[in-house]
């Protein structure tokens, strides 16, 4: 709706999904079903006769990233323009957390972590960062939303876990019952619980180069302790983000943006220890758009167009002046019932 909103004529909007009740396609000057259950070259293909059907001239993925990216040329010859953050290559890379922390480049501050495929593997690592003083938390190394996250409580009991209605959390005990059945299991990542503010990071890039990005703080309840005293201060940030310039996150997007030639827009997750002053730490990129570029475009800032009068650029045109975005800001999330018109 931002897009539409800030456009200012001769906007076309298509879109495509598996399941046709999806709620973007309200905004959509066309739309139509994608097919399930198919190979990865075969969904490039069927994006090609898509588009090629469509004179679509700029097309941003959201399945299968990486395959799309593969096959730029292909989309090219057609004239349609990619908005993808990276090649397929270095997608994947970031799909895959542990091997991508272990490539970040020098001054990008990463959390503690370690690589394990067995249970007794686990509970090396589990020890290795109990040992240092930090609470242990995993999550898988391939994986999207947060799911499979769950940090370490050894107070808890699965009873209460279950009756208690207790999220992302688990006893090593329960844990044990799950994972050491004396074969190995899909790689997780065990890692020190980075206690503090979490922010979410959206930006827009170039070859290589960040063009603008804003970095949103999450919601963040709790005690923070004063680094080098013992003065604890108590926070309630209520359900607003609040978006305001981050320069330590700021100068590190832009190493990793460098680093591994990102373009496009993408997301990034960073967290803190529950320290002041702050010393966040990178988390993962997400080579795509986040949820929460909403709130990015309350800022002035509109993402999605920026990057699209970018692909639409002609080789001899400059850059597009890109607005500033207006900081800080506070937001928060409003949602609404509406009235499905398909008939039940």
């Amino acid at each position: 709706m931002q897009l539409r909103a800030d456009w200012p004529e001769g906007l076309y909007l298509i879109g495509s999904h598996t399941d046709m009740r999806f709620t973007p396609f309200a905004c959509c000057d066309l739309y139509e079903k994608e097919p399930s259950g198919i190979s990865p070259e075969a969904y490039v293909d069927w994006c090609i006769q898509f588009c090629t059907k469509h004179k679509v001239d700029v097309f941003i993925p959201g399945r299968m990233r990486d395959v799309v990216a593969d096959h730029r040329a292909a989309f090219t010859r057609i004239g349609t323009q990619l908005i993808v953050a990276a090649d397929g290559d270095t997608l994947r890379l970031l799909e895959d957390k542990g091997r991508f922390l272990s490539q970040v480049p020098e001054g990008v501050s990463v959390h503690g972590f370690y690589r394990v495929n067995t249970w007794k593997e686990f509970v090396i690592a589990a020890q290795a960062i109990k040992s240092s003083g930090r609470n242990v938390c995993f999550k898988p190394a391939k994986g999207t939303f947060g799911i499979g996250f769950y940090i370490i409580d050894d107070n808890l009991s699965p009873q209460k876990r279950l009756l208690g209605g207790v999220s992302r959390r688990i006893s090593t005990e329960e844990l044990q019952t799950i994972l050491d059945n004396g074969s190995a299991f899909s790689e997780l990542l065990v890692m020190e619980y980075l206690d503090g503010s979490e922010f979410s990071v959206d930006a827009l890039a170039h070859d290589g180069e960040i063009l603008a990005m804003v970095c949103r703080r999450k919601p963040f309840h709790g005690k923070l302790r004063v680094q080098g005293t013992s003065e604890m201060r108590s926070i309630n940030d209520g359900y607003c983000q609040i978006l305001a310039s981050e320069p330590k996150i700021e100068e590190m997007m832009r190493k990793l943006t460098k680093h591994f030639h990102l373009c496009g827009i993408f997301n990034a997750q960073f967290r803190s220890p529950a320290l002041l002053p702050e010393k966040p730490h990178l988390l993962e990129i997400n080579g795509r758009m986040s949820g929460g570029l909403p709130y990015v475009g309350l800022s002035g800032l509109n993402l999605t167009l920026w990057a699209i009068r970018i692909a639409l650029r002609k080789s001899d045109e400059p850059m597009p002046e890109i607005p500033i975005p207006q900081l800080p800001l506070k937001v928060q999330e409003r949602s609404e019932i509406l009235i499905h018109k398909e008939k039940v």
